[in-house]
């Protein structure tokens, strides 16, 4: 008996982890669960032909950017449980200053959850249009 209980413990010990470090706690913001469980979304989708005309195609139409913010805030309130979850589907390769102009407008109508999703770019696509899927959301 004494052998099992000695092979279990240099099991034990050679199987756990041994560190020297600690984990340190971070204060994280609370969550609003209404937002979080909102059946809802927000889908933004931003490309470089919308992006060159300064807009935005959300609630299957184009927005012009500088309605951006107005018309996100309008929509988050009248959304049922009070909250939104935002998706912005950008393309791969569009240059970072139309996305910058973009989370601006959003800072501006205070979207604290946003969850940002890429696609292929239109020069790396191969044969037909790649992204038609995505404008089914």
């Amino acid at each position: 008996m004494g052998d099992i209980a000695f092979l279990l413990l240099v099991f034990y010990m050679a199987t756990t982890m041994v560190t020297d470090q600690k984990p340190r706690d971070i204060a994280v913001p609370e969550l609003d669960s209404r937002a979080q469980n909102s059946p809802y979304p927000i889908v933004m989708y931003l490309d470089q032909d919308l992006a060159s005309r300064g807009q935005v195609f959300v609630f299957n139409q184009e927005i012009p950017l500088e309605t951006l913010a107005g018309e996100l805030q309008a929509r988050a309130a009248s959304a049922p449980g009070g909250g939104s979850r935002f998706f912005l589907n950008i393309e791969k390769d569009l240059p970072y200053r139309h996305l910058h102009r973009v989370m601006q407008l959003l800072k501006e109508a205070q979207v604290r959850q946003l969850v940002i999703t890429t696609r292929p770019g239109s020069q790396g696509a191969s044969g037909p249009d790649t992204t038609a899927g995505d404008e089914q959301h």
